[in-house]
């Protein structure tokens, strides 16, 4: 399964590589309408992590209710949409979660690929809609990708997500969705955020995914009020020191252990990078020129180091993002937040829309991968002359 599904999203890809070109270049220039959207449903959560504090301003009053939604998604605006995630808070504590995406489903004619992210604490609500959305995108003949949140072994996820039996319980949505991938083709793994408490667990999830058969992504944790309220946290979460290069050690590993072409090593490196430049990002983004964010109560941002520039609830999203004055804070972040920034929102998306990052990377992982042979093989050969 996990082998179509790779075919199937090179496939549309390699589709739309003339329109990417296209489109990177019109946006050299001037605004081109977002390719890409991450849609925050709610910020209800059934976790209380250690790392992130939107469970606290979680509040189901304030999100938009289903018609707004629909009447959001009615604007002509989101018609180029290609790639689009749906995230929290925590997705499935919405009642309405698969219609959600059934009307987003049904209006974005571009769509590739869509994706969501959950907790997977509540097997008995998660379960059911994940398998209705399964099927909403196998009948549209739309790619799905979706992770569950597993930050530790046992206790230590237990820990960092401050829910008794977490573990276990996003282990019975695990083993649904692993069941449902023998009927539907789509893509699953689980997704971890590496911080100061759960650092020196890193290997032992690593080795858990494995001996599970679960593709695993690693994300470095990182600080922004508007995506993830959580710069308060930074003093407690963020490694230092040591366990810094620690985790920049175990990032640049997974370059020179995986598989090359496996997509998360392109993010992987941009950590190791970061952390060893004193944080000067140079890895391409798609938000700079084709990414958009929505919050739940309909606020709309081009990323998670950009202020709010206007709420759909009021105005049509096409009207407020092409205002003179959004465009001034796109700038702002381009200029002032990006050569900074840590996020890998979609960075694989940008390797697809802008190639010769990607092929640089290419490059660099294969000479990391032969420095990392040669060092091995030496050191077989002095255990075993």
């Amino acid at each position: 399964m996990p082998q179509i599904y790779a075919a199937k999203y090179l496939a549309r890809a390699a589709a739309g590589v003339p329109r990417d070109m296209a489109n990177a270049a019109i946006a050299r220039f001037k605004p081109i309408h977002p390719t890409v959207l991450i849609y925050h449903c709610t910020f209800v959560c059934d976790a209380r992590c250690e790392m992130c504090s939107n469970w606290k301003r979680g509040d189901r009053k304030s999100d938009m209710s289903l018609e707004e939604i629909e009447h959001t998604f009615d604007s002509p605006f989101w018609k180029y949409i290609e790639n689009a995630n749906v995230s929290g808070g925590e997705p499935t504590t919405r009642n309405d979660l698969v219609d959600i995406c059934r009307v987003m489903l049904d209006r974005l004619p571009r769509l590739r690929k869509f994706g969501l992210n959950t907790t997977g604490l509540t097997p008995h609500r998660a379960i059911p809609m994940l398998t209705d959305i399964v099927k909403l995108c196998d009948e549209r003949g739309i790619i799905f990708s979706f992770r569950v949140s597993i930050d530790g072994v046992e206790e230590m996820h237990n820990d960092v997500r401050n829910v008794p039996r977490g573990f276990e319980k996003a282990g019975e949505t695990i083993r649904a969705m692993q069941a449902l991938q023998k009927q539907y083709t789509f893509n699953f793994g689980i997704s971890t955020t590496i911080f100061s408490q759960n650092l020196g667990d890193a290997d032992n999830i690593l080795n858990w995914a494995r001996s599970e058969d679960l593709d695993i992504v690693f994300n470095m944790v990182r600080f922004t009020d508007t995506m993830l309220s959580n710069l308060d946290l930074a003093d407690t979460c963020k490694p230092v020191g040591e366990e810094e290069e620690q985790m920049r050690q175990f990032f640049l590993d997974r370059v020179r252990i995986d598989p090359l072409l496996d997509g998360q090593n392109y993010i992987y490196m941009h950590y190791a990078d970061m952390i060893a430049n004193g944080y000067h990002r140079q890895a391409p983004c798609p938000f700079q020129t084709q990414g958009i964010m929505l919050n739940p109560d309909g606020g709309m941002f081009f990323c998670e180091n950009s202020d709010v520039v206007g709420n759909v609830r009021d105005q049509d999203p096409g009207e407020i993002y092409f205002s003179d004055k959004s465009q001034a804070q796109r700038d702002h972040v381009i200029n002032n937040e990006c050569p900074s920034c840590l996020s890998p929102c979609q960075m694989n998306v940008s390797a697809i829309k802008q190639v010769v990052p990607y092929a640089k990377f290419l490059v660099r992982a294969s000479r990391e991968k032969r420095k990392y042979q040669q060092v091995t093989a030496a050191a077989e050969s002095a255990v075993n002359p």
